[in-house]
């Protein structure tokens, strides 16, 4: 773990590394050992990879991942990892796809910092933009047999109790609120005056009775992992799962897979596009449910993660946490605001209540 003077401390592939080998010989193999450590993909933080060589496993090596909080931060939401494990294991009792948590620690003398330690499947996203990160790497692929098998564990998702004691629900104007503040952070005036706009938007006429429970918070193909022969092996990153409206999720899939919401330069690359309604009928079959106010939910989703985009263009561009790819959805803020709005004028337009 390296410092610079004044500054967090940094956990890095090397420190992340040394930690497992020390854990591991404590606990699974005085012998064991690990060459080294990987960033996973994704934006999930501080997330890597690494394969202990142990004769205690079948194939002599035990692929993990290890998930991290940031050292020196409030542990709160996504920077508080050790909350995911009451969570994953409820789902494992529910019959939940989700990779196997095999040690969680609060002790600093591992790996620094709170950290869980679960399986590495040898498995692939249908990744929404590069091929070569994809259990289906070819152009062309259809994405619906993949995206039904999604929406299907989705429902097994948001049908599992959850945890006692675990999170207190968040209404959806609670939800509205708790992104509100990241709009101050905007480098364009634009951005905060559409996003402000999209919040009030929404907050006219929230739903009333939504249907609460847990929800996974980022639920997209990139989070969802398939086997080589395309059956869906397991649901990884819930670093922004909670309780609350449900159909946060299934709007969150439907933004992601609607070129309309991004700007040209993101849509003509997306790998994963299906309609809408496609999926409201998908989620409605699996669930037994009716989905009221779903073009309510694509707005939200459309102003949570415009808001979150915003947080991280900042923290970019001001070298707090460096990534280009936030470069590339500063374009799409703008065309995500306006979508939302474009959703709750045509949800009005319909039917003030959204209703079938």
């Amino acid at each position: 773990m390296s410092t610079a003077e004044g500054a967090r401390p940094v956990i890095g592939p090397d420190e992340t590394a040394a930690g497992v080998q020390a854990w591991a010989r404590a606990t699974i193999d005085p012998g064991a050992t690990v060459e080294g450590a990987w960033p996973m993909p994704g934006n999930a933080g501080l997330s890597f990879g690494c394969d202990v060589r142990t004769a205690t496993a079948a194939t002599g090596v035990l692929p993990l991942v290890v998930r991290l909080a940031p050292p020196g931060v409030r542990r709160r939401g996504n920077t508080d990892v050790l909350r995911q494990v009451p969570l994953l294991r409820a789902l494992t009792a529910g019959g939940v796809p989700v990779a196997a948590v095999r040690f969680a620690t609060g002790d600093p003398r591992w790996f620094g910092t709170d950290a869980i330690v679960q399986d590495r499947l040898d498995a692939l996203p249908l990744h929404m933009s590069a091929p070569e990160l994809s259990v289906a790497p070819g152009a062309g692929v259809d994405p619906l047999p993949y995206l039904g098998q999604a929406i299907d564990a989705l429902a097994a998702v948001h049908a599992v109790p959850a945890p006692d004691g675990w999170e207190s629900p968040r209404p959806p104007a609670d939800e509205i609120a708790f992104w509100a503040p990241l709009l101050d952070r905007a480098d364009d005036p634009a951005w905060r005056r559409d996003g402000e706009a999209l919040r009030d938007a929404l907050l006219v006429a929230p739903p009333s009775d939504p249907r609460v429970g847990i929800f996974h918070g980022d639920f997209h193909t990139n989070n969802v992992l398939y086997d080589a022969s395309g059956a869906l092996a397991a649901i990884v990153d819930w670093e922004i799962a909670g309780i609350g409206a449900q159909l946060l999720d299934l709007g969150w899939l439907a933004m992601f897979t609607d070129p309309a919401s991004w700007h040209p330069s993101h849509a003509e690359r997306m790998r994963v596009v299906a309609d809408a309604d496609w999926l409201r009928a998908r989620y409605e079959r699996a669930t037994g449910r009716d989905t009221p106010r779903f073009d309510w939910f694509r707005a939200l989703a459309c102003y949570r993660f415009g808001a979150i985009s915003v947080l991280n263009v900042r923290l970019h561009r001001t070298g707090k946490r460096v990534d280009d790819s936030w470069e590339r959805f500063a374009l799409s803020i703008g065309p995500l605001f306006h979508r939302g709005l474009a959703l709750l004028a045509g949800e009005s337009a319909d039917d003030t209540t959204g209703e079938r």
